[in-house]
């Protein structure tokens, strides 16, 4: 097991113990992004599949080269949706998939939302975890060429 594959199993274990709506946003960002994030055992099966007879790994046929996304999340409150539609109308222009999680009713969400994004007014964008802001930081990152680095690497 490379330690790639460590860090990506540790990496599950604590998406797995993340609670409430919260814990339900991260594991479904991580299914949609094809769980990047998975167990050891599951790791290992990928790779005992993705090996070939004779050792010779498996690899598709040549195409459009396929960027990896670290998982976006917009979080916001039911009296948010004009302002998040601009947030999303940023990211669609991106080529950026995301998820909006409306946190209305989870005042856990809400505590940790406000507590990781140090008291930016909702709507918020994050990035792989980390608080990018709301729209006026996201205007800027997307202007800046920041926001295609935070997300495709």
């Amino acid at each position: 097991m490379t330690w790639l594959d460590r860090a990506r199993a540790a990496a599950n274990a604590r998406l797995e113990r993340l609670p409430g709506k919260l814990g339900d946003a991260a594991r479904k960002a991580n299914e949609l992004l094809g769980r990047p994030l998975a167990d050891a055992a599951e790791l290992e099966d990928r790779r005992a599949f993705a090996v070939g007879r004779g050792g010779v790994a498996v690899t598709a046929a040549p195409g459009p080269a396929r960027r990896e996304q670290a998982p976006v999340i917009v979080y916001y409150m039911d009296k948010q949706t004009r302002e998040v539609a601009k947030l999303t109308d940023v990211l669609e222009a991106h080529g950026i998939a995301f998820t909006a999680t409306n946190i209305q009713e989870d005042p856990a969400a809400q505590y940790a939302v406000k507590r990781d994004s140090r008291g930016i007014r909702l709507p918020v964008v994050f990035i792989a975890g980390d608080c990018l802001g709301g729209r006026e930081q996201l205007v800027n990152a997307a202007a800046s060429g920041e926001l295609t680095k935070k997300v495709f690497g």
